[in-house]
């Protein structure tokens, strides 16, 4: 009887995990919808970036994000604030295209672009195509850019598969 018992609970517990586990993988119902919010924020987060908006780009990245530069270079919110405020980091036209967003659960989602950019970063042109990648997720009913990278590359299309 305890043999069967323990079987059952055992049964039971694994189902109701391997449930849970379903659950958390299901796309929202409105991917979509937040697919083209994700889209319209990370526009704004270039747009931000030329107008040199802080508190824009401040609240848009989580403290602890990292950002991985194009030179292979890691930074900190805190230095990447520092040198756009400092003129160090001066973006003077963003145009961001061939967006790709997969989601991961409500709460969690990675997008992929490419942007045509010019500006400077230490006196130095670092305008061209670059290849981006932001993960985010959502705290306190937000989204905020939790890790970011860059990759310097030539016109290229997004993988569709």
């Amino acid at each position: 009887m305890k043999r069967a018992l323990c079987s059952l609970l055992l049964i039971c517990g694994f189902t109701a995990a391997v449930a849970q586990q379903k659950a958390a993988g299901k796309m929202p119902v409105n991917a979509e919808k937040i697919k083209a919010e994700l889209i319209q924020l990370d526009k704004d987060w270039a747009t931000a970036t030329v107008n040199n908006d802080m508190t824009f780009v401040k609240n848009l990245v989580a403290d602890d994000c990292l950002f991985t530069e194009a030179d292979g270079m890691v930074a900190t919110k805190a230095e990447m604030m520092k040198d756009m405020e400092s003129g160090k980091s001066k973006t003077t036209s963003n145009q961001p295209s061939e967006y790709s967003i997969r989601l991961y659960g409500p709460d969690m989602a990675v997008i992929r672009h490419n942007i045509t950019t010019a500006g400077t970063e230490d006196g130095k042109d670092v305008s061209g195509e670059y290849r981006r990648m932001h993960v985010l997720v959502r705290r306190e009913g937000r989204w905020v850019v939790v890790d970011s990278q860059s990759v310097r590359v030539g016109p290229v299309a997004v993988a569709t598969k």
